[in-house]
């Protein structure tokens, strides 16, 4: 399973790099906004093209600002110029309810990698990931893979971590069954440590996690109280061994 940090910030990306558990990079303009980028697209651009050469090859996914099938396109197709590894968020449908599966076919077709994103049921994800797959068999030359984005977190609000568990379940093991190789399932809106354990063991290819999530993640009161205890004997066994 894959660790995407969701950050804008050079300085924290770098960090998890250095734990060696940094496999991609996902923003959008809030988070972008958040973490001091300033210019609007031109900086969202800039720095997401700073991102893309920090962490190369793996992938930044960078969020389109419209839900205008048109718009979507030419947006998409100019983000995709900005760095090889630069992925496309495109949300799986538009304010109205209806589907932009068009636009991810059309940008597949074309050989724009996506990331369909604020899926929150199974057939939402099988939807967008027979869109995904029509659009590869279209372009030979097309990389992979892409992703479909289930926000876990928003599920888990309205309906219970438990289904949020199961569309993940379900999802994977269609993908599996119908061997569709180029798609991966990217976790998003998690929450909590609880969230990590459950979600990580749900068939998830990857974990889209902030960074407030990933420090607690990584603590433990009682570990931090045995690590004290290791190294404060261990300091005395030295200076009583000094002794001897």
């Amino acid at each position: 399973m894959k660790i995407f940090i969701d950050s804008a910030d050079l300085k924290e990306i770098e960090k998890y790099l250095s734990w060696g558990i940094c496999d991609g990079v996902t923003t959008n303009p809030t988070i972008c906004l958040k973490c001091g980028v300033t210019g609007g697209l031109e900086g969202i651009k800039k720095r997401t093209i700073e991102i893309a050469k920090l962490i190369r090859p793996c992938p930044v996914s960078a969020e389109v600002t419209t839900d205008n099938i048109e718009e979507v396109i030419s947006q998409a197709k100019e983000y995709s110029q900005w760095a090889e590894n630069v992925v496309v968020k495109v949300t799986v449908i538009d304010r109205q309810g209806d589907s932009l599966l068009p636009a991810i076919y059309k940008l597949l077709s074309e050989g724009v990698r996506v990331n369909v994103t604020t899926i929150m049921t199974f057939n939402q994800a099988i939807l967008a990931s027979k869109a995904i797959e029509a659009g590869l068999k279209n372009n030979p030359k097309a990389k992979i893979p892409n992703f479909i984005s289930i926000f876990a977190g928003r599920i888990s609000e309205e309906q219970g971590v438990e289904q949020a568990a199961k569309v993940i379940k379900n999802t994977r093991q269609w993908l599996d069954f119908h061997q569709y190789h180029g798609i991966e399932i990217i976790v998003g809106s998690i929450r909590s440590p609880e969230n990590v354990e459950l979600w990580s063991r749900s068939g998830a290819h990857i974990l889209t996690i902030p960074p407030q999530v990933i420090a607690k993640s990584s603590l433990a009161a009682r570990t931090k109280e045995t690590v004290s205890q290791f190294i404060n004997d261990a300091q005395k066994s030295l200076t009583q061994m000094e002794k001897m």
